[in-house]
């Protein structure tokens, strides 16, 4: 059975939106607007993944003659020891699978086959056997800022080669909005997805040179209970900077009318123009910030906060080299020495 949502429950055979008979009580419009309400549960991004892992799933039970909805235990069991051994996926993207599984049997309403002692063994196992350290993104630190802001109007090649340099005036306009963009991942703590998802309406410029800005919805804000965050005087310039004039503009725009990829794409070719080198992306704002942060004192809890972290795994992960350098045995070594 192939679900077009994974995350709509397969209730009833779906009848057209346009037909006037209920089927099992149900018209079309009422499963139009269960699939609207279910499709606004989850981000469009984890939406697109677990669609994407149902359907490899799906085909991967059918070739073996198994069921997938729903699925055993066992069956599950050994679907995520094929990804981890012979597609050698890795443990965060074998444990994205396992979720995806999850919330389709869920939204089903059949019992999650992923939920049990046996499966729960079998990621311990497959993260003991297979598991690397997680590439982090290297940290867009306020000095690496400096570095592309001092670098960012020079004319680059595009199109490919043979097609020249950037205009003059087309390297400034897109100097000042990788300034902006950077910038503003960085003071917000932004994921890309949070800043594709910025519009006018939700940037605030106050009297005193810096800006607030409201997130609607975020990763850890899935009920859109919104959130309001600090922008310092450099990153509302730069806003500012590309902001359209009062009679062109529409709040309802997006600020930076880039899709996620194109963000990442944006970090990694201002980090690489300003000499940085690789590994730059678009996680990298929001790792700089972090270790800047608790480089001049922000502890963990606080830094959460900023961060919208619900775990402290990750900004403990993201600041471990700053963290070390004010620990006990630091903080010994500087008293000693002082």
């Amino acid at each position: 059975m192939t679900l077009q949502n994974p995350l709509l429950p397969v209730l009833v055979d779906e009848p057209s939106v346009t037909s006037p008979a209920p089927v099992n009580g149900l018209t079309g419009a009422d499963l139009a607007r269960l699939r609207r309400s279910l499709d606004s549960s989850v981000s469009e991004n984890t939406r697109a993944m677990y669609n994407s892992a149902w359907k490899n799933f799906e085909a991967w039970a059918q070739a073996r003659g198994a069921r997938a909805l729903p699925a055993s235990p066992p069956l599950v069991a050994a679907y995520l020891a094929h990804l981890a051994e012979e597609r050698r996926l890795s443990v965060a993207t074998v444990r994205l699978h396992r979720a995806a599984l999850a919330a389709v049997h869920k939204a089903a309403g059949h019992p999650d086959p992923t939920d049990n002692e046996p499966v729960r063994q079998i990621l311990k196992g497959i993260a003991r056997a297979h598991g690397k350290p997680q590439k982090q993104a290297r940290p867009l630190t306020a000095e690496a800022l400096a570095a592309v802001k001092a670098t960012a109007g020079i004319k680059r090649s595009f199109g490919g080669r043979g097609k020249g340099l950037e205009s003059a005036e087309r390297a400034s306009w897109r100097a000042r909005v990788d300034l902006a963009l950077l910038a503003t991942l960085r003071d917000g703590l932004l994921r890309r997805s949070e800043a594709a998802a910025l519009t006018w309406g939700d940037v605030e410029f106050r009297d005193d040179g810096a800006a607030l800005i409201t997130l609607r919805r975020s990763k850890t804000d899935q009920e859109a209970e919104g959130v309001v965050l600090y922008l310092g005087r450099e990153a509302a310039q730069a806003l500012q900077a590309i902001r359209p004039a009062p009679e062109l503009l529409d709040l309802d725009t997006s600020v930076f009318r880039m899709s996620t990829r194109n963000i990442g794409k944006r970090v990694t070719a201002a980090a690489k123009a300003a000499g940085l080198g690789d590994g730059y992306t678009g996680h990298s704002g929001r790792v700089g910030m972090a270790q800047d942060l608790v480089k001049s004192g922000v502890e963990l809890p606080a830094l959460m906060t900023a961060g919208r972290w619900k775990s402290s795994k990750m900004p403990a992960r993201y600041t471990e080299r700053q963290a070390a350098d004010r620990g006990a045995v630091a903080r010994y070594y500087q008293e000693r020495e002082s």
